[in-house]
């Protein structure tokens, strides 16, 4: 439904082979364990080498300390080439190792800077799905309608929407025996995108849906697969969003529910959280 494959990929880029696509997309709170995690990692192995070659290579060291720590606390110094003043090498091996732990230094933080630049700079769209895809009347006929609003206050321009429909063949007997169809929309593009955005889908006699109900499409496991394509203003790009409706999630007998309304002065307030709000036809 989010837009994510439900399939598992064998024989492709897994782990390190795309670990940039990973840290690129995982979540905030992921990508800092990493980070944090090979900074201590890296910071450790500079310690052991300090060991290795002897503490006494180092001045300043904390007596209060062990030699461990204060190995540590020295390579992150190097490392970071913050250099408080009070521990530095005093020997050949211990400035050549800290030569060259603050160059990888510098290679790792230009790594998370990069990082952390592709994740801010990446676009990401908020476009707002209603829960359900209905059939409803419209016209002189049904249409298969969906909603789609802008969460942000970004400016969408040049938008589009395309529609494919996965469907069993015959009644579902066979989950992977599958027809796919273009739906025809009645609009799949529009230059403004400040409102709500409600998609149509006429059921007309070539309409791959048409003398199905709504029961027959969850028989069939039927999916409606969407691609948006949009403009956003703010980065100045072109950003894609996907979603998908199927299962208990089509719907006859409803219609959407009007989810914005005019102020006194003529001002228009859309209420964003009430694209889902829909009413029962037999209600009116």
């Amino acid at each position: 439904e989010d837009g994510s494959y439900n399939i598992i990929r064998k024989g492709g880029l897994t782990g390190i082979r795309d670990f940039y696509k990973y840290l690129i997309s995982v979540n905030w709170l992921v990508f800092f364990v990493w980070t944090m995690i090979a900074y201590m990692i890296l910071n450790c192995v500079f310690a052991l080498f300090y060991l290795a070659f002897g503490m006494d290579q180092i001045s300043g060291a904390d007596a209060y300390n062990s030699e461990f720590v204060n190995a540590f606390f020295f390579s992150v110094q190097t490392f970071t080439t913050v250099g408080y003043g009070y521990q530095a090498p005093v020997g050949f091996w211990a400035g050549f190792v800290a030569m060259i732990e603050a160059f990888w230094g510098l290679m790792f933080f230009a790594l998370i800077t990069g990082l952390l630049y592709g994740r801010f700079s990446k676009p990401i769209a908020k476009i707002g799905f209603s829960k359900n895809v209905l059939i409803t009347p419209f016209k002189e006929s049904n249409a298969l309608m969906f909603k789609i609003v802008n969460r942000r206050r970004s400016v969408l321009l040049k938008s589009s929407v395309k529609c494919i429909l996965s469907i069993d063949k015959g009644k579902g007997d066979h989950f992977f025996n599958k027809t796919y169809h273009r739906l025809e929309l009645e609009i799949d593009t529009i230059d403004f995108f400040p409102l709500t955005w409600t998609i149509v889908h006429p059921i007309n006699e070539s309409s791959p849906i048409h003398g199905l109900s709504a029961e027959d499409l969850k028989r069939r496991n039927a999916e409606l697969i969407v691609m948006i394509e949009t403009f956003d203003e703010t980065f100045a790009q072109y950003i894609i969003e996907k979603h998908s409706y199927a299962g208990n999630q089509w719907l006859k007998g409803y219609r959407f529910e009007k989810n914005f309304s005019s102020t006194k002065d003529g001002t228009i307030e859309l209420h964003v959280n009430e694209i889902d709000r829909i009413i029962p036809l037999d209600a009116e």
